[in-house]
């Protein structure tokens, strides 16, 4: 079985139609080889420029930084 998190029921409900999930049971989604949940609100979020280094907080950017 494969786990797959979305963001919202809707969303889950969305790809678990597409994946062919198709039994559904309390928080969740079943079928064809996947179990579909979600959460709610956002899973992720960015970093800050500080988190990534010395080159993207100093101003302006360098392109040979970004590459």
């Amino acid at each position: 079985m494969k786990l797959v998190i979305a963001e919202k029921p809707s969303v889950g409900n969305s790809i678990a139609k597409v994946i062919g999930a198709n039994r559904r049971s309390e928080g969740c989604t079943e079928g064809n080889g996947y179990i579909v949940s979600w959460c709610f609100g956002h899973l992720v979020a960015l970093a800050g420029p500080e988190e990534y280094g010395e080159a993207y907080r100093r101003k302006p950017w360098r392109f040979e930084d970004l590459r």
